[in-house]
């Protein structure tokens, strides 16, 4: 009896320690799936390098020959840009408030984007100017920003973005690797540039960035639903003819009960009709051979 109560004991053990551990996996194969999911389907949100501008002197007279131009390389060996994903291309310039960039006016910023091997796939040339600031604005403005400029917290520059792209789409025979940028202006005197690509989410993968939870709950909900289906139809392939091999079924008990009944029935039919035949010719034999009487 003790020994009955123990063995029934560590076999419920063994079963619930096995029934936590396929749980915890089916859940941690879920975080798993969601989590390679994740990155393989989103794309990075933004990607941002320098831009260093070179030019080439002049030696008659101060100033630049050529147009202030420089190249950035994006990657080497590895695609950058997701295909399908739209991004948006932005340069922003610093400008020094200087009277030379005040006298020019309008610039123009032109880029080139090409492959690895040198093919051109587009190109893009924008144009803008420093933000207008009559003398007035600017007295003011100077002399509320002394304690800033004193300190260097701030400097006398103006930010210049301009937009190169709003909806570009990487050609998958042809990705982009270089950037080719040229400043069309003799004159014009840069602090510094930088581009700046950023993905324009749509769909799925705007909900998986702006409201991650939610998303992580949804992808992971849809994953163990998923594993939980897939372990289960396995556990019943593996598992399931032994056990409904074992377990008693009252239905097909009596179905068979019933096959026997009729079986018998039919048997007990067979036998009386060939009873029934046998005396049938008994008497017909009979009836042919009439008994002579004796002399």
């Amino acid at each position: 009896m003790f020994t009955e109560v123990f063995n029934n004991l560590v076999d419920t053990a063994c079963k619930g320690g096995l029934f936590s551990m396929i749980i915890i996996t089916i859940i941690w194969v879920s975080i798993f799936l969601y989590i390679a999911f994740y990155y393989a389907y989103m794309p990075s949100l933004m990607f941002t390098r320098p831009i260093h501008m070179q030019f080439k002197t002049c030696y008659s007279d101060k100033g630049l020959c050529d147009y202030p131009s420089a190249h950035v390389k994006l990657t080497k060996n590895q695609q950058l840009l997701m295909i399908g994903q739209k991004y948006k291309m932005v340069v922003d310039v610093d400008l020094p408030e200087s009277p030379a960039n005040e006298n020019i006016g309008m610039f123009m910023l032109c880029i080139r984007l090409s492959d690895k091997f040198g093919y051109l796939v587009s190109s893009s040339c924008r144009s803008s100017r420093l933000k207008y600031k009559s003398r007035l604005y600017r007295i003011i403005h100077t002399l509320f920003m002394v304690p800033f400029y004193l300190t260097g917290f701030s400097s006398e520059k103006q930010e210049v973005q301009l937009e190169m792209y709003t909806d570009f789409e990487d050609d998958q025979l042809h990705p982009i690797s270089d950037i080719y940028f040229e400043m069309l202006d003799h004159d014009i005197q840069i602090y510094s540039a930088k581009i700046k690509i950023i993905a324009n989410l749509s769909g799925l993968r705007y909900l998986m960035f702006h409201w991650p939870i939610l998303s992580s709950f949804l992808g992971i909900g849809s994953n163990l639903l998923f594993v939980f289906f897939v372990f289960s139809m396995s556990w019943r392939h593996i598992y399931g003819p032994e056990v409904y091999k074992n377990e008693p079924n009252d239905h097909l008990d009596q179905c068979e009960q019933m096959d026997e009944v009729d079986s018998d029935y039919e048997e007990s039919e067979e036998s009386d009709d060939i009873n029934n035949k046998v005396s049938e010719r008994s008497y017909s034999f009979s009836s042919l051979n009439p008994m002579v009487p004796e002399q």
